[in-house]
């Protein structure tokens, strides 16, 4: 039996940034990974080969950290080497060059890693710790211990939709073609002059559309509800422009289809059966519309004589499998359910990073993604492992030192940039000393819990934020200067200054409002303008502005 402090699950982005940050701090730990290489999931995944991870190389700007605002590739390190500009200058690059720098990043960084270690149970100890049951690469039995289990496995179990079906072709989901598949004129020549229905409307649908629009000869894609564009949410895993192509298809009446029929959630009464008689049969697909209908309603027969190809792409789980007790779970079963610090709700020792961190900030962030919770893991380590955060000290007559720092954050930092109203600023006048206190890039869900005891009555948090006003038209693009008073309804990312009462007794009662403009001890909130090119630096609109602001409240 063999016994570390710390064990990480999963060799991908997240586990080998965690290690990198371990090793930073001298902090034990090892790295567990079940395949010989890091990043495994990418040498698969996006079956089209391509990236939607941006990969802005040249930015006209030479500030390091500025630059990572438009890298979403790279790990946090000190290495100049390792930036993954280095390795691609696609704007949406190909996997394999993802895949190389993070076994480089590994390497190069001599990170503790051990390959070929597949974990088969987790099982608890008397003392909230964690014993794995592991076969290695040789088909050997290995057990090992630690006193906290960090989990970085990523989204890898396939969300099978909940339909019936007699069939005699299976139907794949997405995750089950093998790797490389698309990319063989082969199996692009199986679609030639075929039709093809595609459960899920996400990015992965999408995906697949435009690849194979060039060989079917119809297209329908079908989601339980509209998907939003990410253009109008700001949300990375809303649908991306890149693959808005399949749209005109449809709207061009070029023989494709989208649509929405509120049957994949697992809530819903209706679902679909797909039939097929023989092997050479097309599939017919039907719909059961309620639990109280007996009546299979043909779905697109009268357009359509059913589909040739039917292929699911209804997204990626947490796959709990592994765990020999009880955890609990949030949004759909999606992800593991968390405490602020990442921890398991139920199972103490338990920890979850990378795109596991999500469910804190889902539809509101970047934490589900590597330009987002490379800044995240951070986090996890100052506040699980008692490192001290960011801080830094000004005088309290003198506010030209705080607002140029302030200045600064807003036109180069890339955490409070890519984790943007999660990763905040804040500070306060320390009571005793008179000096403000400033911390930088704090998760917002601590702050507005009992984690942090500040020694004042009041204090101020500094963030980035989208404002509240959607685009819905397209006509609308571009027009994005907000009027003065108005602009908390802006459309794109500007500084935020808030105001927030301390009251250490109320706080811990209200842990789970976890929103700034609503909590009931706002004192007052800033916003300040938003910039077409997020450029923060025009000295009346932002730094004046700081700095007058902060004259008034301090």
């Amino acid at each position: 039996m063999t016994t570390y402090q710390n064990i990480i699950i999963g060799a991908g982005p997240a586990g080998i940034q965690l290690a990198y940050y371990f090793k930073e701090e001298g902090i034990p730990y090892i790295v567990l990974e079940k395949t010989e290489m890091c990043g495994s999931f990418f040498s698969k995944f996006p079956l089209s080969g391509k990236l939607i991870s941006i990969n802005k190389k040249y930015t006209g700007n030479d500030n390091a950290d500025f630059n990572l605002r438009h890298d979403w590739n790279s790990l946090i390190s000190d290495n100049d080497d390792l930036l993954f500009t280095k390795y691609s200058e696609d704007y949406y690059p190909d996997h394999t060059d993802l895949v190389k720098y993070l076994n480089d990043y590994a390497k190069l960084n001599e990170l503790n890693i051990k390959y070929g270690m597949n974990v088969l149970k987790v099982k608890k100890t008397e003392n909230d710790g964690y014993i794995l049951n592991i076969k290695n690469s040789n088909g050997e039995l290995e057990t090992y211990t630690t006193e906290k289990l960090i989990v970085a496995t990523g989204l890898s179990k396939p969300n099978m939709p909940k339909f019936t079906s007699d069939v005699i072709r299976d139907i794949k989901h997405y995750a089950q073609f093998e790797k490389d598949y698309f990319k063989k004129q082969e199996n692009l020549d199986k679609y030639k002059n075929k039709s093809l229905i595609i459960f899920g409307n996400g990015n992965a649908a999408y995906e697949l559309g435009n690849l194979l629009n060039p060989f079917c000869s119809n297209i329908a894609i079908i989601g339980r509800s509209p998907k939003e564009w990410a253009a109008t949410t700001h949300y990375t895993g809303d649908l991306r422009s890149t693959y808005l192509p399949f749209l005109d298809t449809f709207l061009l009446k070029s023989l494709n289809s989208f649509d929405t029929v509120n049957i994949i959630a697992n809530k819903s009464d209706s679902r679909f059966h797909i039939t097929q008689k023989t092997e050479n049969d097309k599939y017919i697909v039907s719909l059961i519309c309620s639990k109280n209908c007996d009546v299979e309603h043909p779905f697109y027969t009268d357009s359509i004589p059913g589909f040739d190809h039917v292929i699911y792409c209804t997204g990626w789980k947490f796959d709990n499998s592994i765990f020999d007790f009880k955890l609990d779970l949030t949004i759909n079963d999606k992800y593991p359910a968390i405490l602020p610090h990442y921890e398991s709700i139920n199972n103490k020792n338990l920890y979850f990073i990378g795109s596991l961190m999500h469910s804190l900030d889902f539809k509101k962030s970047s934490g589900g993604f590597i330009h987002g919770f490379r800044y995240l893991i951070k986090n996890f380590v100052n506040i699980n492992y008692n490192i001290p955060f960011i801080t830094n000290i000004f005088p309290h007559k003198n506010l030209n030192g705080l607002v140029r720092h302030m200045y600064d954050k807003i036109n180069k930092s890339s955490a409070m940039y890519q984790m943007y109203g999660q990763l905040v600023d804040f500070f306060y006048v320390d009571k005793d000393t008179h000096e403000i206190v400033y911390y930088n890039n704090i998760n917002k869900q601590l702050l507005l819990s009992d984690y942090f005891k500040i020694n004042n009555t009041q204090y101020y948090v500094f963030s980035l934020e989208y404002g509240t006003q959607k685009i819905t038209d397209y006509i609308n693009f571009g027009k994005a200067i907000t009027k003065v008073g108005q602009e908390a309804k802006s459309i794109l990312l500007h500084p935020v200054f808030r105001v927030m009462n301390y009251q250490e007794e109320f706080i811990s009662n209200i842990i789970d409002t976890l929103n700034f403009t609503d909590h009931p001890l706002l004192i007052d909130e800033i916003h300040f303008d938003e910039d077409i090119f997020a450029n923060f630096s025009g000295f009346a609109r932002y730094y004046e502005k700081l700095f007058r602001t902060l004259k008034m409240f301090m």
